[in-house]
């Protein structure tokens, strides 16, 4: 196994959002391949105070430090105190990495979200070893029209400004590698694509001690899980529900997950009469085991984006392998998996319900892993390794071929 050296990571790990499972699952992976891994996490002080205990125990290998770091989000409509609050947090956290660096000199920096990046790319010393994941188009998640052209000009400013100083970017797809280079106007050094994945490990856990729902006739419970965010496609979850009542079933709702539409999507529901638990944000392994249980079917019926139409979530991969079929809205990216547990639909309560029932009646299915290898972080992770430890040589080599 290659053993890489000092690695820094600037990312979300304490929580029970997708990104933070995802990011904590990244940095797991990164610490098999190092000799030491350095997080600098940002989290609320109340975070601080009532869960750190919590994370700094939770999955930690003896070689990884946890520094947790105060950062508030704001919602979207103060986008304008949200800039000005990333780039006074961005150049907190280049002071932190560029006194680290001195004395620790790291052979890697891994950041996620540029923002978080602006001040780090200034700085020759630290921007050369440094790669930086872009998950989202941000300008896509603002619905706030207010200045909105200002905002989407300010954000391109900046994300150029990063992408063409570092070693290079993480993306999650190829498709939205596309996207991105052709909204910033500029090409990436190198673009590494390392997509939301799963630990082999914890699939494993979970289909030992958590057995699969048993179908019951005419009656079916459609799980959703993660934020409950506009681009989720929450404004019709209680609607598709309506439409499977309509047709004979005992349908339910139950959402693994939280978010600022909670109380919209209760009030709809209740409008509908329709039964929903919304159980909150749970730890990873909880939420698996809980759908992998109770679910008859995942939907996710995703508002379409420059982000949700090229990128494959987590979930959708984690539900495939625990053997939960999946609806999803008709995007281009899940071409591949369709067939395969996965079934996609228009984004229309009415098709969605089509959807389900042929979900519902189809015998479920695994898929191998040797298909879902790709998915795998300990694929992903290796290659991102892999082409950090190579910068120093290709570095040379360019200094060669300017000098000559």
């Amino acid at each position: 196994m290659l053993r890489y050296g000092k690695v820094l990571v600037v990312a979300p790990i304490i929580g029970s959002t997708g990104n933070a499972v995802n990011e904590r699952q990244i940095v797991i992976t990164i610490s098999k391949y190092s000799k030491h891994v350095l997080v600098l996490t940002p989290l609320s002080i109340s975070a601080i105070v009532m869960r750190l205990r919590k994370y700094l125990t939770y999955n930690k290998l003896q070689n990884i430090t946890i520094l947790p770091i105060p950062f508030t989000v704001l919602y979207e409509h103060l986008w304008i105190c949200g800039i000005v609050l990333h780039v006074l947090y961005s150049f907190v956290l280049f002071v932190f990495v560029y006194l680290l660096d001195l004395v620790l000199n790291f052979d890697f920096i891994y950041v996620r979200d540029s923002r978080f990046a602006i001040f780090i790319s200034f700085s020759k010393r630290l921007a050369r070893k440094s790669f930086v994941k872009i998950a989202t188009i941000l300008e896509d998640e603002l619905r706030v029209r207010f200045l909105k052209k200002l905002f989407e000009n300010v954000v391109q400013s900046m994300e150029r400004h990063v992408i063409k100083r570092v070693a290079g970017i993480v993306v999650h797809s190829f498709d939205f590698a596309k996207h991105l280079v052709l909204k910033r106007r500029i090409l990436p050094r190198i673009i590494i694509v390392m997509p939301p994945g799963i630990t082999l490990s914890l699939i494993d856990i979970v289909k030992r001690h958590c057995l699969r729902k048993r179908i019951v006739e005419n009656e079916v419970i459609v799980g959703f899980l993660g934020q409950l965010q506009w681009w989720q496609g929450v404004d019709i979850l209680c609607d598709i529900i309506a439409e499977l009542k309509m047709r004979g079933l005992r349908a339910r709702l139950k959402v693994i997950g939280d978010g600022p539409l909670r109380r919209w999507l209760v009030n709809r529901c209740r409008d509908l009469g329709i039964e929903v638990e919304i159980t909150g944000f749970l730890s990873h392994h909880k939420a698996l085991c809980i759908a992998r249980k109770e679910f008859d079917v995942l939907i996710l019926p995703r508002v379409a984006t420059d982000t949700t139409s090229s990128t494959v979530p987590i979930k959708v991969i984690e539900a495939l392998a625990l053997e939960i079929p999946v609806v999803i809205t008709d995007l281009p990216i899940y071409e591949e998996l369709k067939g395969k547990g996965l079934y996609t639909s228009k984004r229309t309560p009415k098709d969605f319900a089509d959807a389900i029932l042929k979900a519902f009646t189809t015998p479920s299915q695994s898929l191998g892993y040797e298909y879902l290898r790709k998915y795998f972080y300990e694929h992903s992770v290796a290659n991102l390794i892999k082409v950090a430890s190579e910068i120093p040589s290709i570095e040379n080599q360019r200094r060669e071929k300017d000098s000559s």
